[in-house]
């Protein structure tokens, strides 16, 4: 059952909008939540006033609505909602109508592993791919992540986002894979019911990839003014000064100490290739 919430914020370039449409945007995502999300539901707000005419942005509750179930409503035309940012992987691509424009800029194929007190030795004796393969890693079901993973040949356990922190504190998966920009607060936010989660320090797994928005296969016209509007952000820098003060994004820095990682990069076979070819100034350390 799907609920929109009631706040629609609204974006007006008057010195367009008479040329151009004034659209609903209602978008969702696995596990909405507006402070968890708080840096993609920023950055559409940032496209559409950037964007030309007076466009509303309106939030669809997706109830307990997996990823797989939310994709496949929009890319049979959804009447609920109208937007959704999800990984890319090359069925999405095929099914959906892709923004080419990574929204963390890569940042969520740089992996690190939330882990408990009891799994960090273990993640810390690793110093081979052959060592990483012994681990037992979790990755929602689902997700593009999962089975690049798998791809890999890594020890990949899927289940639902919420269920991998409490396998994780108890122990049935020694890592649980994230973007380097999500660990931290999502173990602080769970320091009461999930105590023993912390996040390892020692490892980071890399692969191309990213979040993207996506608009259903028909509808050319919502992808085509995010478009517009994510490319004036970067045009005006607005698209990087979002990027470098939000706080999950400082705190892939400030707390992931990524250089001081090992390092482990491994293929992604479902990029299609006109993301594997978009400018390297869309994507961080390119």
């Amino acid at each position: 059952m799907f609920r929109s919430v009631a706040i629609k914020a609204i974006f007006s370039i008057a010195a367009f909008a008479s040329s151009v449409s004034a659209l609903e945007f209602r978008i969702t995502a696995s596990g909405l939540d507006k402070d968890r999300h708080s840096y993609e539901l920023e950055l559409m707000e940032l496209a559409l006033s950037k964007a030309d005419g007076d466009h509303t942005l309106t939030l669809v509750d997706p109830g307990n609505s997996n990823q797989t179930r939310l994709l496949a409503q929009l890319a049979a035309g959804s009447e609920e909602f109208d937007v959704i940012f999800s990984g890319v992987s090359k069925e999405r691509y095929e099914s959906l109508t892709i923004v080419p424009i990574p929204l963390q800029r890569g940042l969520l194929g740089h992996r690190i592993l939330i882990s408990n007190e009891d799994s960090l030795p273990a993640l810390q004796t690793v110093e081979t791919f052959e060592d990483l393969k012994k681990i037992r890693i979790g990755s929602g079901t689902g997700w593009p992540d999962t089975e690049i993973l798998e791809s890999a040949g890594l020890n990949v356990s899927a289940a639902a986002y919420e269920n991998l922190f409490t396998m994780t504190d108890k122990g049935r998966v020694q890592g649980y894979a994230r973007g380097v920009a999500e660990p931290f607060a999502e173990v602080t936010k769970r320091s009461e019911s999930h105590p023993n989660l912390r996040v390892d320090s020692s490892l980071m797994i890399v692969y191309p990839f990213d979040t993207f928005f996506f608009t259903g296969p028909e509808d050319q016209e919502r992808a085509d003014i995010i478009l517009q509007g994510l490319e004036r952000a970067y045009e005006d820098g607005s698209f990087m000064a979002h990027f470098n003060s939000h706080p999950n994004i400082q705190s892939v820095f400030e707390q992931a100490q990524i250089d001081n990682r090992l390092r482990f990069d491994i293929p992604n076979p479902l990029l299609p290739e006109e993301i594997s070819n978009l400018p390297d100034h869309l994507w961080h350390g390119r």
